[in-house]
């Protein structure tokens, strides 16, 4: 393991943890939201899963200016893929409290502020997680706005998790997690003893439900609490591994592979509990042709409407509908 940057002696109340690979584009600006952040009491650590790209001297550039700031690699500057290089982060963090953003992502700057005070007002919480804003007006475009919706809420575009303002006891959340995708959380902010202590992630999910694996892993054997307020953009454009393996054959061999995992551990642990059976079970009937022909007939109604519907009519339409849905941010 390689590293960078000056060592700083006292150990910080949080360790942030960027993990990149080949992202010169939005590298910097996911640094800068974490060095932006209201809660100061905090070290970041970059980790460079084998770029090749301009980001390994943005990183470098950026531990220099922070002496709080620090780059790792993996042996032989390799590529591991993302659930490694979050055990790699992980395993030289001393902050009692890890948090994880991905190099083509940001904080909102309330993030860890926000966070640090729900696990000090809920101390027997494993970690804290928020929904995810798929974010796409990045790039400017105020049309992008109509497509963009939550990750962790559940079947719907913007809105509250059913536990949202609640410390959920094991495993009431992760029986919700395998009864729907779009419930498995994120933006965590998670105790290292206990990211620890169930073996951290899981290097065989290079990407697709790795954080998954990880939130189940915890879920099924500790409290939870969820929170309602977006502090994570998460950015959406061609690159990012939502897209890159958006088609339906993927995302079934990653699914399958991911309740595959969670059986095999559920059973190994002796977790199997009715109602974590019962999920799994229903979890396993859920396949791409339905969500297929789902979104297809969205993706057709979307259509109709664009072209029948008057323009005036449509934005308005778009205006009352951001205005009754829109997500709580944090400012």
């Amino acid at each position: 393991m390689g590293s960078e940057g000056r060592p700083v002696t006292v150990a910080p109340a949080v360790s942030a943890i960027i993990i990149f690979l080949n992202e010169e584009r939005f590298l910097a600006e996911a640094i800068e939201s974490v060095q932006g952040q209201t809660f100061n009491d905090w070290e970041l650590i970059l980790v460079d899963d084998g770029s090749t790209d301009g980001s390994g001297a943005i990183a470098g550039r950026a531990a220099d200016r922070c002496p709080r700031t620090r780059v790792v690699h993996h042996p032989d500057r390799a590529n591991r893929g993302m659930s490694a290089s979050r055990n790699l982060g992980a395993s030289v963090a001393r902050g009692e409290l890890i948090a994880f953003l991905d190099g083509d992502d940001i904080w909102l700057p309330d993030k860890l502020e926000r966070q640090v005070a729900l696990h000090r007002a809920n101390p027997m919480a494993a970690m804290i997680v928020a929904p995810l804003l798929r974010w796409r007006t990045w790039t400017g475009d105020p049309e992008a706005a109509d497509l963009e919706d939550l990750m962790g809420v559940g079947r719907r575009k913007f809105g509250s998790h059913p536990h949202a303002g609640r410390l959920v006891p094991p495993p009431d959340l992760a029986v919700m997690m395998l009864s729907d995708d779009y419930l498995i959380p994120g933006g965590a902010l998670i105790r290292r003893h206990v990211l620890t202590s169930v073996g951290g992630y899981e290097e065989a999910f290079r990407t697709m439900f790795e954080d998954a694996v990880a939130m189940m892993k915890i879920a099924v054997e500790h409290p939870v609490y969820v929170d309602d307020h977006v502090t994570y953009y998460y950015r959406m454009h061609p690159d990012s591994c939502t897209n890159t393996e958006s088609d339906s054959s993927t995302i079934d061999r990653r699914r399958t592979a991911y309740l595959d995992f969670v059986e095999a551990y559920l059973n190994e642990r002796g977790l199997m509990h009715p109602p974590l059976a019962r999920a799994l079970r229903n979890a396993r009937r859920s396949t791409h042709h339905r969500r297929h022909r789902r979104h297809r007939l969205l993706g057709v109604a979307r259509a109709v409407g664009r072209h029948t519907m008057p323009r005036r009519f449509r934005d308005a339409l778009r205006r009352q509908w951001r205005i009754r849905t829109s997500p709580k941010l944090v400012p």
